[in-house]
């Protein structure tokens, strides 16, 4: 558990060494990799830690620099329904100075039943942008607030088993081109080999703007590792991901399960006791009178 955290706080100092800088959130633990799902994290589950992002090495000038990304983030839920994310940036020329700090909202309209047919939907809004932390003066960006209402439903079909699907329209960064609004849909499905000691989740998605697919593992201790690549059909905007992060989720499930074994513990403990008593009321019942 320690060496999980050293190493996470290694990435995340190195992160903050290399100047570079980031559009938005990625690889998120209620998201896909660049888009949004309908669930949120629950309440008092919170994810912190670094994500990067390397372009693909091209030929083109135009292109050579897009999409170098580092940012620090965190992510937290609050009362079951809504999840917060704070994002920090650093410019990739000047990295005592801040590009953007970002805040993304996400709200549960209706929560995904464990069965049937009603479907997860949250609306929300991604990069609230530099006027809730600067001045207009200190910290300019070109990138607006993308709004968005995202529907997800898990499937359990035969040999394929779980999976979820995710479907969504939003604005900005999610929309085709010139169009105002755009939709967005993702695939997803979770594995939990034996041999991984956590669990691993891929997915594959379409954003608005291409094709991206990503991987990531959860160790049982809540280290987080991912992986992936956007824009997948476009070689000369490709780019590639990594993300390293903690969540207490696991943390609180251990916790969790260790209060279900202490009180199921304790009442096989009072069920034995009473069994106990219950023996020697009956012993002494049934023992014979003594001679006179």
């Amino acid at each position: 558990m320690l060496r999980h955290l050293v190493f996470v706080c290694l990435i995340i100092f190195s992160a903050i060494a290399i100047p570079i800088r980031v559009r938005g959130e990625v690889l998120t633990e209620s998201g896909l990799v660049d888009v949004p799902t309908g669930r949120v994290l629950q309440h008092g589950i919170f994810e912190a830690g670094t994500y990067l992002s390397f372009p693909q090495k091209t030929t083109n000038r135009s292109t050579a620099n897009l999409g170098d990304a580092v940012a620090v983030r965190l992510n937290f839920g609050l009362f079951d329904r809504l999840e917060v994310g704070l994002t920090h940036l650093w410019d990739e020329d000047d990295p005592d100075s801040t590009l953007a700090r970002t805040a993304n909202l996400k709200f549960l309209l209706l929560k995904e039943g464990e069965s049937g047919a009603v479907p997860g939907v949250a609306i929300g809004i991604e990069a609230l942008g530099n006027t809730f932390f600067f001045s207009d003066s200190e910290v300019e960006s070109d990138e607006m607030p993308s709004a968005f209402l995202a529907v997800s439903k898990t499937f359990n079909l035969p040999r394929v088993h779980l999976f979820s699907l995710h479907i969504g329209i939003g604005t900005q960064h999610f929309a085709f081109e010139e169009s105002p609004i755009g939709i967005f849909a993702g695939l997803s499905k979770e594995f939990y080999p034996a041999f991984a000691r956590g669990d691993i989740k891929t997915s594959l998605e379409f954003d608005g703007a291409g094709v991206n697919a990503g991987m990531r593992y959860t160790t049982s201790s809540g280290l987080q590792v991912a992986l992936g690549a956007e824009t997948l059909n476009k070689p000369d905007e490709l780019r590639y991901l990594a993300v390293v992060s903690w969540t207490n989720e696991k943390l609180l499930e251990q916790i969790k399960e260790t209060r279900r074994l202490v009180t199921q513990a304790t009442k096989l403990v009072i069920e034995a006791k009473r069994a106990i008593s219950e023996e020697k009321t009956t012993d002494k019942a049934t023992e014979p009178p003594p001679s006179q």
